[in-house]
């Protein structure tokens, strides 16, 4: 039950980042964002380490660590793009549909799952599709919103960092998740020679780009937790549900409407969860 608590727990992390993430980039740098969020999580997580003062251990499987900070802020950069030019509550479920990947590669591993914890899955999957369906009342069709490319390319990335980091969490999943998020700001250094990343976001702003950092490394450790002591293909399904998180959010706050296929689901994608968890 351990690893659904945490992983319900990335999900709401990831969700209300990348609905700050998604927002903010369409008036500031989307990799000034980036920088300031990795920066943050970085000296939170070493700030955690020091506490508890726990040494950097010899486990080689924890190098896999460092390749899913550059696949993690690739996924990330593509999202926040695609949310910054369309609509949150069609983008953001694109994202997730990357979950297949590491889904295929946990069974393929060894993950055994009950009939209905398979059929949670389905049903989950198969939500975060709806949700991604808009109807455009003028032509009486479905259409494709701008900024699907860049989600379905953020998809991609994600499941890659679920399978990367489920192997760099082996069994220590506090310094696989610091060194995931300090190697993610090796990016920036050769982008802030050449000044294609500034870091001048005035203080209105920065509160919230500091919390959106914040809530995604506490949701990045919640799933380095989670894979750590559960099966990859049960913690990928309920921690890629973030964008009904997001959804609900720019529903709630910048006021974008949920049409009723959308809204189907969501509700398939939580009786998903409801499945998986009691499995």
């Amino acid at each position: 039950m351990l690893p659904v608590t945490l992983s319900i727990f990335a999900c709401f992390g990831w969700g209300i980042a990348d609905f700050i993430g998604g927002l903010k980039s369409r008036d500031l740098p989307t990799l000034s964002i980036l920088m300031i969020s990795s920066l943050t999580g970085t000296f939170l997580l070493g700030g955690i380490l020091l506490l508890l003062k726990s040494p950097l251990p010899s486990d080689p499987l924890i190098l896999w660590a460092i390749p899913a900070g550059f696949i993690g802020i690739a996924a990330m950069f593509m999202l926040y793009r695609s949310l910054a030019v369309g609509s949150m509550a069609i983008l953001a479920p694109i994202s997730a549909t990357g979950v297949v990947l590491p889904v295929i590669w946990g069974i393929f591993f060894g993950d055994t799952l009950s009939g209905l914890c398979i059929l949670g899955m389905v049903l989950a999957i198969l939500g975060s599709l709806l949700a991604v369906m808009e109807y455009d009342t003028k032509r009486k069709s479905k259409k494709l919103t701008q900024g699907i490319g860049l989600a379905a390319g953020s998809a991609f990335f994600v499941g890659l960092y679920f399978i990367t980091m489920d192997t760099a969490c082996t069994h220590h999943p506090i310094w696989a998740s610091m060194i995931m998020r300090s190697s993610a700001l090796i990016i920036f250094i050769p982008l802030l020679l050449i000044k294609t990343v500034t870091v001048n976001i005035g203080k209105v702003q920065l509160p919230y780009i500091l919390l959106m950092g914040a809530m995604d490394t506490m949701a990045a450790f919640c799933f380095a937790l989670a894979t750590s002591k559960g099966m990859l293909s049960q913690v990928a399904v309920i921690s890629s549900l973030y964008p009904v998180v997001t959804i609900v959010l720019s529903a709630a706050i910048t006021g974008e409407r949920i049409q009723k296929v959308q809204f189907s689901g969501v509700v398939l994608a939580l009786a998903g969860v409801t499945l998986i968890s009691a499995f």
